[in-house]
């Protein structure tokens, strides 16, 4: 295989709300790992499978040509209204956000964030715009204070194919081009754009203080 350059670059930005008698602080990481469409199609062949993920690559010693990883977020409005009702089952919990109800969501938009009124990413409808990734498993929750949780996404050949300008965390349990509410968060990065034949594996690793 040709070999590949590996780079990485970060910026941050902290989202506050104030709630009770405290302040409590969230933020989330957003990591990009990127397989070419060389690498795509060798993982494939090697494993038999049509859409590798991350774990496939990593079983056959492929790494990613470039990761980016970049630190900022707004927790929405909806989505602390689902975080406070399964934490006080009032009003009733509903879906946590698990292996089967959880997406990362890219998009080509680049509309100032508003944490009280947006509910969906920005980006117009349909598929060369946006998309929303079901997660490869059961989120990672570890540290001790910040207290993280880590959610992964491949993005297979087909999957979005756009400019990622915008991510965002929701509640859809399959993959598809329309937000499932709640929208936990929000974010505006300058990443690249995705390309046929390449496969992306997105990571959003939120911390709360």
């Amino acid at each position: 295989m040709t070999d590949h350059a590996r780079g990485s670059d970060a910026f941050g930005i902290r989202a506050l709300s104030g709630m009770a008698d405290g302040v409590i602080h969230a933020t989330t990481t957003w990591r990009i790992d990127r397989y070419d469409a060389d690498q795509t199609e060798w993982v494939a062949s090697r494993t038999g499978l049509a859409s590798p993920q991350s774990q496939d690559f990593i079983r056959v010693g492929v790494t990613p040509y470039l990761t980016t990883e970049q630190t900022g977020n707004a927790i929405l409005q909806a989505g602390w209204a689902r975080v406070l009702a399964n934490l006080t089952a009032v009003p009733a919990a509903t879906a946590v956000l698990d292996a089967t109800h959880t997406r990362i969501g890219a998009g080509n938009g680049s509309t100032a964030i508003n944490a009280t009124t947006d509910t969906d990413l920005s980006a117009a409808a349909g598929s060369t715009n946006r998309w929303f990734q079901l997660v490869s498993g059961a989120p990672t929750v570890g540290g001790t204070i910040p207290k993280t949780c880590a959610w992964s996404a491949s993005f297979a050949s087909a999957d979005g194919n756009f400019a990622w300008n915008e991510f965002g965390i929701d509640n859809g349990t399959a993959s598809g081009n329309t937000v499932t509410a709640p929208l936990l968060n929000r974010a505006l990065l300058t990443t690249s754009t995705k390309a046929l034949g390449q496969t992306w594996v997105a990571t959003a690793t939120t911390s709360w203080t």
